[in-house]
């Protein structure tokens, strides 16, 4: 039987932090009559969120002192002489009584993004079930989380490298008539973000990163979108010639060993020939200064 977590905005909490006490508006008996609530004035049930920075080092004592002794999940109290029959979540940060946590063992996806940390902890049973709904969705971004796993970690480094390779390429399959499908089938369907945003991630993507699934079913697309791109005439007329060293041979965005992009217009310019100078831009800057002198002349003109 799967379990059914309301949204957030269906529920109206009754926060016990005194500071958020503070900057709310109290509710009336009248209003609470007519809308679902959960929780008392003492206690607030968890609720569905992402974790993805390390919690703080603490001590039970103090979690426990900062929730009154009472079970995270369920809010029963307890004395504080028997605070070591509480069990802690891993991914919540809190401590459940033993109906609310039956020591089920779950990846905390804070540890994988970042220490690389794949070992199992111990959570509640609302963090598990929410931790298995969260698997599949792509709710971490890298740069924002932790740019230097790029660095750290050599399976996320040609993953990365893997990932743009598919991004820049699937502008040119995507509008490539002959290409409709190359887009159709490969192993990758069911993961539509890897290869819109090269950034993004789910935590089952991680896993299969540092297993070696994800990065052969990549490596193959790449190669087989490659040998596309190589015989197809279509998208080779939408490659680029670079302007620096005029050299006739065709580059293109995804040869991220040998090529450069302009962030500005897109151009494309061999590594080697890059001088941080784009010559198209020069070009664009030059046309809308004249354009906006010939403007100028003709209203000053009588």
């Amino acid at each position: 039987m799967s379990l059914y977590f309301q949204q957030s905005a269906e529920l109206d909490w009754l926060l016990t932090d005194r500071k958020t006490q503070a900057s709310t508006q109290p509710i009336s008996d009248s209003s609470l009559s007519s809308i679902r609530t959960i929780g008392t004035n003492e206690w607030a049930p968890p609720r569905p969120q992402i974790i993805y920075n390390l919690l703080p080092p603490t001590t039970r004592k103090a979690i426990l002192m900062r929730c009154g002794y009472r079970c995270a999940g369920c809010g029963m109290k307890i004395s504080p002489a028997l605070a070591n029959i509480f069990r802690y979540c891993a991914y919540l940060g809190k401590y459940f009584c033993h109906s609310c946590h039956h020591e089920q063992l779950a990846l905390i996806p804070s540890r994988v993004l970042h220490k690389w940390d794949f070992r199992k902890q111990r959570v509640s049973n609302f963090a598990f079930d929410l931790l298995e709904k969260m698997l599949l969705e792509p709710l971490y971004c890298i740069t924002d989380i932790n740019n230097n796993l790029y660095k750290s970690v050599t399976q996320m480094k040609y993953a990365r490298a893997l990932r743009f390779q598919l991004y820049f390429l699937n502008e040119y399959i995507k509008k490539c008539r002959n290409g409709m499908e190359l887009l159709e089938d490969h192993a990758l369907n069911s993961r539509p973000h890897i290869i819109g945003d090269p950034q993004l991630y789910s935590l089952q993507d991680l896993m299969d990163v540092k297993h070696g699934t994800l990065l052969n079913d990549m490596k193959m697309l790449v190669t087989r979108w490659l040998r596309h791109v190589d015989n197809c005439g279509l998208c080779k007329g939408k490659g680029f010639i670079c302007e620096l060293c005029k050299r006739e041979d065709v580059i293109y965005p995804f040869l991220l060993d040998r090529t450069v992009q302009c962030q500005m217009c897109w151009a494309c310019y061999h590594k080697s020939c890059w001088t941080g100078t784009c010559p198209k831009c020069a070009r664009i800057r030059s046309r809308k200064t004249m354009s906006q002198s010939n403007e100028k002349t003709s209203e000053d003109a009588p």
